[in-house]
């Protein structure tokens, strides 16, 4: 998960006035990405994919009202997406999975350290960072701002 900041701004002629910034903000996004594609739906992740691309259309590069309401779309649905082509009902992968995804997964916590009865909870932690990235839509959405990043 990349360590990059995301913030919540409002852009005015060209100035950047900060309202709240999260550290790793957009690593929140890379989870989602790779989520949906593990719920096999690369149609999903690219459309996460394109939002954050089409940022730099803009100057300086953010995500305006429309883009942030279409990344918060994009997001819509990940987790039913991921019960029976991923996980259980209750987001716990089986241990089988665990042990397919260990060493392949970037972004989930699926590290050699972790039991396999503990790493089976992987899923269900990442998708805190999915929550989190809502929230900073749904933040920027209320103060009519927009998102940028460092």
């Amino acid at each position: 998960m990349r360590d990059r900041a995301l913030h919540v701004a409002r852009i005015t002629n060209g100035e950047v006035d900060v309202i709240e910034s999260y550290d790793k903000g957009y690593g929140f996004v890379d989870v989602a990405v790779e989520l949906w594609r593990l719920a096999n739906r690369p149609d999903r992740s690219a459309a996460v994919e394109a939002v954050m691309t089409s940022a730099f259309e803009l100057e300086p590069p953010r995500l305006d009202k429309p883009r942030v309401e279409c990344l918060r779309e994009a997001l819509s649905g990940l987790e039913d997406a991921l019960v029976g082509t991923l996980t259980d009902a209750e987001h716990l992968l089986s241990l089988e999975r665990v042990k397919e995804l260990r060493g392949k997964s970037e972004n989930l916590d699926l590290g050699e350290w972790r039991s396999d009865e503990s790493a089976r909870h992987a899923v269900e932690e990442a998708l805190i960072y999915v929550d989190h990235l809502r929230s900073i839509i749904e933040e920027a959405l209320a103060a009519d701002a927009c998102i940028v990043w460092d």
